[in-house]
């Protein structure tokens, strides 16, 4: 009753896309569902475009439109579900996330009051524990990418994921995406940008935000500054740390080694690096330096092979040129 009498204050509202003269705005989610089936709503809107384009076409307000179409979602999957309940479980913003969820707590006989407890707890959770949520896989492509050229945006209460590659590994951001299928994406496109007065192709890929990914802010950011530590490493394992050499690795044929192309961090952080790569895998990195501000670690011959016998199997196809293939 409440959700329905905020949507009715806001409905109220100008909002900038139109003027007043050229809608009229039902009066809250009650409405939009006498005039359109929020499920048929749910199909429809793939795109945010497609959201604006049904804003003005049946003349409803964006964000009742937006209420309508996660209610939509959530009756989709669990048709005979209380509305009330079917906005609560809206938070949950995955579909991959309501079948779990779904599966642990018996949405039905729950209250709405308790389900509400029961789905806040849940955020909660995976921002302790994100493999209550992800698989395996998932995790580790995150920890790798960050460990290399992905990062973490915080907005507002929660955070998304994004990464940029060059145009030439478009196949490898692919490969990304698709592992990350499950999320819903903001961004990924071809953008054009100015680096050493060249203009360079680019992929950018973006996640919509969710709270999972707050646990990943915490890991690897200190004082918004991306940051690595042994409770980071902690977490790579040859399927993570593939994905680090493909995202920083360089392999140089004529001298047979890898780099690792680490110079974001400083060099406190490459000693700790170079000890975790000691122990965990028995390799021992040289801490190497450039343009009198870059740290690097570079794996000798016999190292590079050992490496590569540990993180092949990883590797996609279109990034075995990383090791030297």
């Amino acid at each position: 009753m409440e959700q329905e009498q905020q949507i009715q204050q806001d409905s109220v509202q100008n909002e900038s896309s139109y003027e007043a003269k050229d809608i009229q705005v039902l009066a809250g989610l009650s409405a939009v569902r006498k005039k359109i089936n929020v499920i048929d709503l749910y199909h429809k809107i793939k795109r945010k475009g497609d959201m604006l384009t049904l804003s003005k076409e049946l003349k409803i307000k964006q964000r009742t439109l937006a209420l309508a179409k996660d209610e939509g979602r959530i009756l989709y999957y669990f048709p005979h579900l209380e509305k009330s309940k079917a906005s609560i479980l809206a938070r949950l913003k995955t579909n991959k996330e309501l079948r779990i969820f779904a599966q642990k707590y018996d949405i039905y006989k729950n209250s709405a009051r308790d389900l509400l407890k029961l789905v806040l707890k849940w955020n909660l959770d995976i921002q302790e524990n994100p493999l209550l949520f992800l698989k395996q896989t998932e995790h580790d492509l995150i920890i790798g990418s960050l460990l290399g050229d992905a990062s973490i945006r915080q907005r507002e209460r929660n955070s998304c994921f994004r990464f940029t590659h060059s145009i030439k590994q478009k196949e490898y951001a692919q490969w990304k995406a698709n592992i990350l299928k499950e999320f819903e994406v903001s961004e990924f496109r071809e953008v054009q940008r100015k680096v050493n007065n060249k203009y360079s192709n680019f992929i950018d890929f973006a996640t919509k935000t969710h709270p999972v990914f707050n646990y990943y802010r915490e890991l690897f950011y200190k004082n918004n500054s991306k940051i690595v530590d042994k409770a980071s490493l902690e977490h790579l394992n040859p399927r993570s740390l593939a994905v680090w050499v493909c995202d920083d690795g360089s392999f140089s044929k004529k001298q047979e080694y890898i780099i690792l192309c680490t110079n974001s961090f400083n060099i406190e952080e490459h000693k700790i690096m170079k000890e975790f790569f000691n122990k965990k895998f028995g390799l021992d990195p040289t801490i190497g330096f450039r343009d009198k501000k870059y740290y690097y670690l570079r794996f000798s011959k016999n190292d590079s092979k050992k490496l590569i016998e540990i993180i092949r199997p990883w590797i996609p196809d279109c990034m075995k040129y990383k090791i030297g293939e």
